[in-house]
């Protein structure tokens, strides 16, 4: 009997804690950025701090479109992740599910949280209310890129820094012979949305869905209808490589030297200074004249979900507040050109001597910085966004195929999100 005693207690005392809280963490990064996600996740969980504690398990779950539906779809079948990294223009379906808890909720009680080292632009995206809902964690923006061997060949200086020198400086760098464009970017609504709000444009009425529902499309506004004829002009004039939809074969094309610029998102910064067999220099978006915006955050944020029990709640915001930390931050900005959210990190790699190094990602953060604080720049708020999104890149490519004219287009698209967001309005 003693000896059963024992070997019992021995097989329990062998056993592991029973203390760990999991949590599920579902992600939209691939390739090189979801191993980062995993080191960073691996280095939380092996914290003496949260080891025994808490364990977070992170899981891809597809594309921003994709999780964003298996999200929706776990929510109506009440189970779900405790921290889940939602797109951009997720963001009103997420607050409209009413499933989330405002990260503000938990920041009230943590003195510690830098909530003041959030750089204001990209805070400003996700506050709804006066209230911060999510963290911003993978934002960027849309900068130029471009062959600086080429510029040099045709003795240009300086990048475009106008509508009208983008449309001068791409057709000095058209080769036909060579099979050669100035200039290319992906179809994608992205960059219609960013080029009008560096016109101080918004894309939706109401403040852009921010003082009340989003109920009319501005698709037809001035500022839009000069931007997508410009973008029409040069595919016409052979100056423009229309790539089509997708967001790798714009890249290819410039790191192939079949395009001299190329406009794309920051996040690839490295990757494409590292991977081109030229030099690549950056350079800030050009503007149309008497300009009042500026560039929108792009990217994700991090949400943390209710329905939980309170301590699994409590330990998801340790989650998300240790994702916001200076060394976290530093590590996701410079292995992947993605913005670090936090002022301080930017002052730190500043005197460091990081961005002598790496002049394209400071491209990005000086011109987000330079961003005025407009309904514009705060980005909209559109229960329909994906599918306004759909809207905007089929009418632009009806345009850039010569099937149609930008304000007809443009407004076939207006029309289209318009009745989208009544049903959604109505049914939400």
């Amino acid at each position: 009997m003693i000896r059963c005693f024992v070997s019992i207690l021995c097989l329990l005392v062998a056993l592991p804690a029973w203390a760990d809280t999991t949590l599920q963490f579902w992600h939209s990064m691939s390739g090189d950025k979801e191993q980062l996600i995993q080191s960073l996740v691996a280095d939380f969980n092996a914290d003496p701090a949260n080891h025994g504690r808490i364990k977070v398990e992170p899981q891809f779950v597809g594309t921003y479109e994709e999780g964003l539906n298996k999200l929706r779809t776990s929510l109506m079948a009440h189970r779900g992740p405790h921290i889940v990294q939602i797109t951009d223009i997720g963001t009103q379906v997420i607050l409209d599910s009413k499933a989330s808890v405002p990260i503000q909720d938990f920041i009230k009680d943590d003195p510690s949280f830098p909530l003041a080292q959030l750089l204001p632009q990209l805070r400003h995206y996700y506050e709804v209310d006066g209230k911060l809902h999510s963290l911003p964690f993978a934002t960027s923006n849309p900068i130029i890129y471009y062959n600086a061997d080429l510029y040099a060949k045709a003795g240009i200086k300086g990048a475009p820094q106008t509508y009208a020198e983008l449309y001068t400086v791409s057709k000095q760098l058209t080769n036909p012979a060579a099979k050669i464009t100035g200039i290319t970017w992906p179809l994608h609504s992205w960059f219609f949305e960013e080029f009008i709000a560096i016109s101080g444009q918004t894309l939706v009425n109401n403040d852009n869905g921010r003082k009340g529902r989003a109920t009319a499309a501005n698709y037809t506004s001035p500022a839009a209808i000069q931007f997508v004829t410009l973008w029409a002009t040069m595919v016409k004039d052979g100056i423009f490589a229309n790539s089509g939809r997708g967001w790798d074969p714009a890249e290819q094309n410039f790191l192939a030297g079949r395009s001299a610029m190329l406009i794309t998102s920051t996040s690839n910064v490295f990757e494409i200074t590292k991977k081109a067999p030229f030099k690549v220099l950056t350079a800030p978006l050009p503007k149309p004249p008497g300009a009042t915006g500026g560039t929108i955050t792009g990217g994700n944020s991090l949400w943390i979900l209710g329905g939980k029990p309170a301590a699994e709640q409590q330990a998801a915001y340790e989650f998300v507040r240790y994702m916001a930390s200076k060394r976290v931050q530093k590590t996701w900005h410079t292995k992947t050109g993605y913005f670090p959210i936090r002022a301080d990190v930017i002052d730190e790699l500043e005197k460091e001597g990081f961005y002598k190094k790496n002049p394209g990602a400071w491209t990005a953060i000086d011109q987000l910085r330079s961003s005025p604080d407009t309904p514009a720049t705060r980005g909209a708020l559109l229960g329909t966004f994906p599918e306004a999104r759909v809207h905007l890149e089929t009418a632009i490519e009806r345009v850039l195929a010569g099937q149609a004219e930008p304000a007809v287009a443009l407004a076939k698209a207006k029309a289209q999100t318009e009745e989208a967001l009544a049903r959604y309005n109505k049914g939400r």
